[in-house]
């Protein structure tokens, strides 16, 4: 290694380290209350994908507002994840933004992202975190972003209304996919064309992801959790997946269509009241019965868990940029985030509150989700009483796909996936030859980053 290359090594292990100690910051305000105010006139520029971004903007101009501070917030538009990583190559002016685990491991590596270790308050943020949140956002030993969102993904909603009119009833239910596969003919022959819209939308997050956590429900995993060798076989849970995959689709189950819709289109589709079943996301649940955006609004209710997981869990944190800044302009990123990632001025968790009031995002803030008002304001928005307890329960029960999320070569792999099973369907490929190109996959990405 060159002198140079030396030097600059040192240098950045003892910027993390003063970082990680405080000793930055020694002279300027603690990062909590009033000293979460600005102490330069510096922008700190905020970025984040199309999600109710009216909310987002209300609460940047609060701190604004509030504190006298200068935050640009900006929405991202198309395909997040790769926008994202062309602005870090860039150098563009970014602070902090949103991301998904999979996407954190790979910045971090990269060396665009600080840790939530830099913060000097970073234990007392650990300690409001569920556990199994906090490890799951944990990568190489470190806390890689501070609470966006938790949900599960793939629960599975039921139109009450629409079981019920083919002679179903909640007894009905199914326990595993099998069963729900199963069961869809019965239901075609009661006279619905589609019983099933499928999680398979052209989105980075669509089909793949139904891949995977169907795989992971299952009883499988499509790469090991900690090594990150392929795990998939032909006569496995993976293979069971694909089988059951082509069955439902040459049959005619599913509306072809759904492999073009983005999400939106989705989220639309199940809307209109002529779907039976469908994997969403658990915080979904309050919009489908609101009568805005749901034509069976007070019906859509989950199926429960009996043994077999739905869905996996779904997360986004909030990330800080590792881009060059003056110690203060970092100190005054670092407040912001701590404002908006955790507790704002009043010591309040007033984002992930309000996440939760608005939207019902869980968050990994005990405080957040263990509140009366929290049970409160979900029991209002659910079809039935019961169905409070039914959602905790599939929420505890719901695996993380760290095999395949927490792994540099994430995003690389997940683009690979979705147009794999597009064609898979599209083209009737076999299943052995998919399950085979799965493993060729991963081996080929672990040889590429040196892993195993």
């Amino acid at each position: 290694m060159s002198a140079k290359k030396s030097l600059i090594l040192f240098l950045t292990v003892l910027f993390s380290v003063l970082l990680v100690s405080g000793y930055l910051f020694a002279e300027s305000p603690a990062l909590e209350g009033k000293g979460l105010a600005p102490i330069t006139d510096r922008p700190v520029y905020f970025r984040g994908w199309m999600y109710r971004t009216h909310i987002v903007l209300d609460n940047v101009d609060r701190y604004n507002r509030e504190l006298n501070a200068n935050v640009d917030y900006a929405t991202i538009t198309g395909d997040y994840p790769s926008i994202m990583e062309t602005q870090f190559i860039a150098k563009a002016p970014l602070d902090i933004l949103y991301a998904n685990p999979s996407q954190a491991c790979r910045y971090y590596d990269a060396g665009w992202i600080l840790p939530v270790d830099s913060l000097p308050h970073v234990e007392k943020i650990k300690a409001d975190m569920y556990p199994h949140i906090r490890d799951a956002w944990t990568y190489k030993g470190k806390l890689l972003g501070l609470s966006y969102f938790v949900t599960t993904r793939g629960v599975m909603h039921v139109n009450l209304k629409k079981l019920a009119e083919v002679g179903l009833t909640e007894a009905d239910l199914p326990a595993t996919w099998d069963a729900l596969y199963d069961q869809l003919y019965k239901i075609r022959e009661r006279g619905i064309r589609y019983p099933f819209l499928p999680h398979w939308f052209n989105e980075w997050y669509g089909i793949s992801w139904a891949f995977n956590f169907e795989v992971l429900n299952r009883g499988g995993q499509v790469a090991h959790s900690e090594t990150h060798k392929p795990l998939v076989t032909v006569d496995g849970p993976a293979g069971d997946t694909l089988r059951a995959w082509k069955r439902i689709w040459n049959d005619g189950l599913v509306p072809r269509e759904v492999l073009t819709y983005l999400e939106p289109d989705h989220l639309e589709a199940w809307g209109s009241g002529e779907y039976v079943y469908s994997p969403q996301q658990m915080y979904d649940l309050k919009r489908f019965n609101e009568p805005r955006y749901s034509l069976f609004a007070g019906y859509c209710s989950l199926v429960p868990y009996k043994g077999q997981s739905w869905g996996f869990i779904d997360s986004a944190m909030y990330l800080i940029s590792n881009r060059a800044r003056t110690q203060d302009h970092t100190r005054d990123v670092m407040a912001f985030y701590s404002w908006y990632g955790y507790r704002d001025h009043e010591g309040k968790l007033f984002v992930g509150q309000r996440w939760m009031e608005d939207s019902m995002l869980f968050s990994a803030y005990r405080e957040v989700m263990e509140s009366p008002g929290t049970k409160a304001m979900m029991t209002e928005f659910f079809a039935r009483p019961q169905d409070y307890d039914t959602a905790l329960k599939v929420y505890e029960h719901s695996p993380y796909a760290k095999g395949v999320f927490n792994v540099v070569w994430a995003e690389e792999f997940n683009a690979w996936l979705k147009e794999t099973m597009q064609r898979f369907l599209l083209e009737d490929r076999p299943v052995d030859a998919t399950i085979n190109a799965i493993r060729d996959k991963i081996n080929e990405l672990n040889a590429l980053y040196g892993i195993g």
